[in-house]
């Protein structure tokens, strides 16, 4: 994106000089399209429906650790007590390194479990936002060819230090509501915010 955007706005100053110039240039607000496209939505509703299973499937974990937590207290104070034989007490001792080990092991799989899931979690939202940009960035360039636009420039694109990288866009020619129309074509329009990590590439 960041080259992209360099290379447009340097096609806006070769021919800042035409008279013509505003008639071949459009502009497009692509984190508004993303956040108001349905499909967002639908995304949204499906990496929320993951996290929720991976809260459950944690929990189930950590009542498992639980138990045995309170499995090994008994046996280590059954091991300790001096009214049980020698015997029986170091039966309890044995039963009581199975459950630490056994804990352990439980322990590091909830660890093991959660950084996997995660890891999936994210690949997933990687994929899935680079699908729903792919498509967007689709319907931009055939609706700035239909209109006969040179070029289209994100306008909510920042810089390095977070300022705007385009400093005005005339209304005229922004055609962020073309874009979303023909997204949402038959479609209730959503106003939800994106939970994806999308990062705004930035210029040098």
């Amino acid at each position: 994106m960041k080259r992209l955007l360099s290379a447009v706005l340097f096609a806006i100053f070769l021919i800042a000089g035409s008279v013509h110039a505003a008639d071949e240039i459009a502009f497009v607000d692509l984190q508004e399209v993303f956040k108001r496209f349905y499909k967002t939505q639908l995304a949204q509703d499906q990496m929320r429906q993951q996290a929720d299973d991976i809260k459950m499937e944690r929990e189930e974990i950590e009542e498992e650790v639980k138990v045995l937590k309170e499995e090994i207290e008994v046996l280590r104070t059954d091991s300790r007590d001096e009214t049980l034989s020698e015997e029986v007490r170091q039966i309890k001792r044995d039963e009581l390194e199975e459950k630490l080990v056994d804990l352990q092991k439980k322990e590091q799989d909830m660890t093991d479990f959660e950084k996997l899931r995660m890891q999936q979690m994210e690949q997933q939202n990687t994929r899935m936002t680079k699908k729903l940009f792919d498509e967007i960035h689709e319907v931009i360039i055939a609706q700035a060819k239909a209109m006969g636009y040179a070029a289209v420039v994100d306008r909510s694109a920042q810089s390095r230090i977070g300022t705007d990288a385009v400093l005005y866009a005339s209304p005229e020619y922004d055609i962020t509501a073309d874009v979303l129309a023909i997204l949402n074509e038959g479609r209730e329009e959503t106003k939800t915010e994106p939970e994806f990590k999308v990062e705004q590439e930035t210029g040098e």
